[in-house]
C-alpha cells in the first residue's frame, strides 16, 4: 500500500507507516525510523522543489536526521538525560540538516523539506521522555480514546491567520495561502525549528502526517480517524487511503507511533 522506498520504518517498535504518491509524478515524502540502544526516533519529511529537488531533500534531511541523533546516542553520553542537552542537539543537527537540502538544490535553487520528528527515550523499555522536533506545515497529533489534539503549529501563512484568530483550524485547507510555508529546512534564513520535551504515558500513541492527509481529514469535527486502533500498518494505511478518497492531489504520508509497544 505504500511506495516501499520512501519508507524505512526499520523494524522499530511500535512505529507504522504508508506513503502513496497520489495524483502526484513523484512521492516527495519521505518517512524513515531509527532505534538505537534505548532512544527510538521517527521522522516524517515532506519535499518541495518539484522532479528530484523534493525526493532528495527529504530523504536527505531525514536520513541525517535520524543518522545524527545515532551517532549522538552512540557516543554513550551522559548528558542525554539533560533536556538543554538534548534540544541543543538537535538544533545543531537541523542546521546539518539545512545544509543537506541546500546541497541537493536544482539550477532553480528551489528545494526545501518539512521535518517533523519525534524522539523517544526509554529506561527499560518503559518511555521516560519524548521529544518533539518540527518544522513546516507537516503535522504531529497526539491520539487518546478516539481523539486526535493537533500539538503542532503550521509554520504556514495559514498558521500565522490561525494564530491571530483570522480563520479557524479546519478553515486552512480551503484558505489562500495554505501551501505558502514560513519556515521549512533549506529555506534561505535557515530557520529554527520548535523543540519541545512532551508529557507522556506509556500508552499514548502519536501520529505525524503531512498536509496530503491532514488537509482533507481534518474537519469541522477534528481529524478522521479509522475506527481500529491507531498503532497497527493496516489502520495507517487506511488513513492514507481515506485522504486520496477525499480528493486528496498531493503525496500522502503518515507514520503512527504506539508508546506502549
Amino acid at each position: 500500500m505504500s511506495d516501499s522506498d520512501r519508507v524505512e520504518t526499520n523494524n522499530v517498535p511500535g512505529m507504522f507507516a504508508a506513503s502513496l504518491t497520489g495524483e502526484r509524478e513523484r512521492d516527495e515524502d519521505f518517512v524513515v525510523c531509527g532505534e538505537f540502544g534505548n532512544v527510538r526516533v521517527g521522522v516524517l519529511c515532506d519535499g518541495m522543489g518539484g522532479a528530484e529537488d523534493g525526493e532528495l531533500a527529504s530523504q536527505g534531511a531525514g536520513m541525517a536526521f535520524v543518522e545524527g541523533v545515532g551517532s549522538i546516542v552512540s557516543k554513550g553520553t551522559e548528558e542525554w538525560v539533560s533536556q538543554e542537552f538534548r534540544h541543543g542537539a538537535y538544533a545543531e543537527l537541523l542546521l546539518e540538516c539545512h545544509a543537506t537540502v541546500n546541497s541537493v538544490a536544482g539550477e532553480q535553487g528551489r528545494s526545501g523539506t518539512t521535518l517533523t520528528a519525534l524522539v523517544i527515550t526509554l529506561s527499560e523499555g518503559t518511555p521516560t521522555h519524548a521529544d518533539l522536533v518540527h518544522m513546516g506545515d507537516s503535522r504531529c497529533y497526539r491520539v487518546a480514546e478516539g481523539r486526535a489534539e493537533i500539538i503542532t503549529q503550521d509554520h504556514s501563512v495559514t498558521g500565522d491567520m490561525l494564530r491571530a484568530g483570522y480563520i479557524k483550524l479546519h478553515e486552512i485547507p480551503e484558505t489562500a495561502g495554505n501551501n505558502a510555508l514560513t519556515r521549512s529546512l533549506g529555506d534561505e534564513a535557515a530557520s529554527l525549528a520548535d523543540i519541545s520535551t512532551l508529557g507522556i504515558s506509556p500508552g499514548d500513541s502519536f501520529l505525524l502526517c503531512c498536509d496530503g492527509v491532514w488537509g482533507p481529514l481534518h474537519t469541522e469535527a477534528g481529524l478522521w480517524l479509522p475506527d481500529s486502533p491507531l498503532g497497527q500498518q493496516p489502520t495507517v494505511e487506511a488513513l492514507v487511503n481515506e485522504a486520496l478518497e477525499r480528493g486528496s492531489t498531493d503525496n500522502c504520508s503518515a507514520l503512527s507511533i504506539n508508546l506502549g509497544a
